[in-house]
């Protein structure tokens, strides 16, 4: 069974991933937009990247909100302390 602090690790590791994915989205949907200057028939590739970076920024915000609630039952201290935890490991 998982303690609130494992759930609050577990949280911010998948904010983290999630925030990866959108930063991999925003970079995808730059270059598209880039090759789509000189290739109109490239609009597609645009759209498809525009999908892939609204459902990378919901992940987002989904990801940071649970963390934040998850914060927010846990006393200050807890919280400091699971992230000091996590930035000493990477």
């Amino acid at each position: 069974m998982s303690t609130p602090l494992d759930d609050l690790t577990l949280a911010i590791e998948a904010q983290e991933r999630a925030e990866e994915r959108l930063a991999k989205a925003a970079h995808a949907l730059a270059e598209a937009e880039e090759a789509a200057e000189d290739d109109p028939d490239s609009v597609a590739a645009v759209e498809r990247c525009l999908k892939q970076y609204a459902a990378a920024e919901a992940a987002v915000g989904f990801a940071r909100g649970r963390r934040r609630e998850l914060e927010a039952q846990l006393d200050p201290a807890e919280v400091v302390g699971v992230h000091a935890i996590l930035a000493v490991g990477r």
